[in-house]
């Protein structure tokens, strides 16, 4: 073989080489992490599901989400000695309530919200 072919050969080799070392780098910088699955499969084990709120479907589909705030969501039933699904309703209650949204109506409680009907 010639010097020509060798040339032909390594010129693709060493672009594919630095484009994969750039992008692993560029993902490493930017903190990326793949988000790996089971957070729905722990909340299940540990008996936060319900008809109501049924994680089956989201581990059959593989979803890769975090899963439920369960810490805060078992305190919260431990402490009004409430169901899961009231549990859960607390929680959502307490964090729109904490975003300044009214948690009945889900209106934003500013009073200088405009709306029109």
């Amino acid at each position: 073989m010639d010097a020509e072919h060798y040339l032909l050969v390594s010129v693709p080799i060493v672009i594919a080489l630095g484009v994969y070392l750039y992008r692993r780098r560029a993902k490493s910088r930017q903190g990326y992490r793949r988000v790996t699955g089971g957070q729905f499969q722990r909340d299940i084990e540990d008996g936060l599901s319900s008809s109501q709120f049924d994680l089956n479907a989201n581990v059959a589909d593989g979803d890769t989400r975090p899963g439920l705030d369960a810490d805060e969501v078992r305190r919260i039933m431990e402490e009004e000695g409430c169901s899961f699904d009231q549990a859960r309703l607390i929680r959502q209650q307490r964090v729109l309530k904490r975003n300044n949204v009214d948690p009945r109506t889900g209106l934003p409680l500013d009073p200088k919200l405009v709306t029109f009907s």
